[in-house]
């Protein structure tokens, strides 16, 4: 393999450190070993787990996207479906690429956290650019870094 697929394969694979918290940035930095880190992500993941269940709940407030819904937040409706269906797909892609990985990038329960904080992080992105159109009426553009002018 290449230099530059090495280089693009560990940016796609590396936890994009831009999402860290402090704790996460302490945890990390106290981590003597892949099972350690993994234990930071799995703790990240489920902060930003919970920050995804924040936005849905918000969608499903939102003026322009509450009928959309068709139901009681994450209790019922499209978002409750959509939510479940992302996570049930987030696990099992994580499982599969942790099993394809065979400790590729570090131990077993490393990968798959990592794989699991990136794609739970991605998510909470589109979920903010949903918000971020409907407030908007996508009136504003976006920054690069994902904020409304």
């Amino acid at each position: 393999m290449s230099k530059k697929s090495l280089v693009i394969l560990a940016f796609l694979i590396a936890p994009r450190m831009a999402l860290a918290t402090p704790e996460y940035d302490a945890c990390y930095q106290k981590a003597q070993n892949d099972d350690q880190v993994a234990l930071c992500m799995k703790a990240e993941t489920l902060r930003l787990t919970k920050s995804i269940q924040e936005a849905y709940i918000n969608v499903s407030k939102h003026e322009q996207t509450a009928s959309w819904n068709k139901g009681n937040g994450l209790i019922s409706g499209n978002l409750k479906d959509m939510y479940d269906s992302w996570l049930n797909y987030r696990n099992k892609y994580c499982s599969l690429f942790t099993l394809a990985s065979e400790h590729m990038f570090g131990t077993e329960s490393f990968d798959q956290e990592r794989c699991l904080l990136n794609m739970t992080n991605d998510h909470l992105e589109l979920m903010k650019t949903i918000l971020i159109n409907a407030s908007t009426g996508g009136d504003e553009h976006m920054h690069e870094n994902g904020e409304a002018e």
